[in-house]
This record gives structure tokens, C-alpha cells and sequence, in this order.
């Protein structure tokens, strides 16, 4: 499945937010690749509603070199939106097979969606 176009909305708060949510997602700093595109029309929803494929969306995009090779467990595990929400750093190590540095960045990300960060 290949995410979703984003919808030009008129709230540019959201839109700014999600840019700085994919922006800031390394320890090398911000993938500069991520600020030229779009955030996509999933993360404008509530993050409780997402399908596994949206929430595989999500980890694709929230960074692609640390994450997104790492989406398909998310099928996998049959992770959708509430699934994710309620995800630790100890599950996505011990039950995904993460390491430490992916599942960090993971859990950095879900803590943003947790703030109303989306």
C-alpha cells in the first residue's frame, strides 16, 4: 500500500506540527528530505482511528532511514492506532525485535501523537 496525498487544509498549525514532528525524528539531526514533502493526510487524523496500514504510514514517514524498514512488523503484530498509542520502548525491543535506538525514536514519535502533536 502506498500512503496517502495530503489534502490542503486551511489549518496551518497542524501542518507545521507535522513538519516538526518529521523534521526532528534523528540523532544526526532533521532529514532534510522530510521538510520538502508534504505531511500526509493520515496524520491530520485522531491517531486512535488508524488502520495498521495508516499507523505503517505513519512510522514510514515519522522517519524513513530509522523506521520505515521496520513498518511490515506492524502488520505483522497487527498494530493499529490504539495498539500504537499504547506501545513502550520494553514491548517494541522484547516483542518487535527493535533495537534501543529505533525503539526510542518510535516512542519519541507516539509521545508526540499522544500530545495532540499530529
Amino acid at each position: 500500500m502506498k500512503c496517502v496525498s495530503p489534502v490542503q487544509t486551511s489549518d496551518t498549525s497542524s501542518f507545521h506540527n507535522t513538519l516538526t514532528l518529521k523534521a526532528a525524528s534523528s540523532t544526526t539531526g532533521p532529514d532534510l528530505n522530510s521538510l520538502k514533502r508534504e505531511p500526509s493526510r493520515i496524520l491530520n487524523k485522531d491517531p486512535s482511528t488508524w488502520s495498521i496500514e495508516e499507523v505503517m504510514c505513519f512510522v514510514k514517514e515519522a522517519d524513513p532511514q530509522a523506521l520505515a524498514p521496520h513498518a511490515e512488523l506492524f502488520r505483522r503484530h497487527e498494530i493499529d492506532g490504539k495498539a500504537l498509542l499504547l506501545l513502550r520502548s520494553d514491548m517494541i525491543m522484547k516483542y518487535m525485535g527493535l533495537k534501543l535506538g529505533p525503539a526510542l525514536k518510535l516512542c519519541y514519535h507516539i509521545e508526540r501523537l499522544k500530545q495532540g502533536k499530529y
